[in-house]
């Protein structure tokens, strides 16, 4: 389990250096309360992402293990959802969904990684990251033939994110998926068709400006010395 999150770790890390270069050109897409950003040539057989709402859709077309015996497909891709203004990022869901055939006594495999990295906060040995499995749901291998769907979910701390302010505006989410065709006596394949990213958030509470604090203030004195004056006629 320890070297199963160091490597975590280790991967998140790198998304962070990776999305920084300048030698990677990358691309932004604005949702209703967040947008995403990430390298296009990066994102392999996940295929070029689309925005609906604050999700981010992507349709993989060749994400696919098919094989007599023991096939598999496995790919990464790093994304940096940010939080647009007046908004704080809260928790994020991940679903899959895909098809499978099979003869014989042929099964399969849905496996992977979801994790996300606080960008904001403290980044040393990455200390603010959090990972969760990707697994297909109960009952998506029963036929011959069909479809699977898959889910993951990570809810962000209510403190210790986020930086000095402790709003959390920027993470960093991993989505690493392995599919695996295990033709036993027959024989079996498995693909991937969609992937999508949905992003929560809630409103963030503006912090008065020194201007702001400076009018309060007068406004006080005003008010007092008019109950000073006040008191003083009676």
């Amino acid at each position: 389990m320890a070297m199963y999150k160091k490597t975590l770790q280790v991967a998140l890390g790198l998304s962070i250096a990776l999305l920084g270069t300048a030698a990677h050109a990358t691309t932004t897409l604005t949702g209703t309360n967040v947008s995403y950003t990430f390298i296009e040539t990066a994102l392999g057989q996940f295929g070029t992402p689309a925005i609906s709402g604050d999700s981010l859709v992507f349709s993989p077309t060749g994400f696919m293990a098919t094989s007599s015996g023991t096939s598999s497909a496995t790919d990464t891709v790093f994304v940096t959802v940010t939080a647009n203004t007046g908004y704080q990022l809260s928790a994020f869901n991940l679903s899959e969904t895909g098809g499978y055939s099979r003869s014989g006594d042929g099964s399969f495999i849905v496996a992977g990684i979801f994790g996300a990295l606080d960008i904001e906060g403290p980044t040393n040995n990455n200390q603010n990251s959090l990972a969760v499995a990707i697994e297909a749901l109960p009952g998506s291998f029963v036929s011959t033939s069909g479809s699977w769907a898959a889910q993951a979910a990570i809810t962000l701390p209510a403190t210790g994110w986020g930086g000095i302010d402790g709003n959390v505006g920027s993470v960093t989410l991993e989505i690493s998926n392995q599919l695996f065709a295990l033709a036993g006596s027959g024989s079996s394949s498995i693909y991937k068709d969609f992937v999508g990213i949905s992003a929560f958030t809630t409103a963030v509470t503006p912090v008065p400006e020194a201007q702001t604090y400076a009018m309060m203030l007068v406004g006080l004195g005003l008010v007092g010395f008019m109950v000073r004056r006040t008191r003083a006629r009676v």
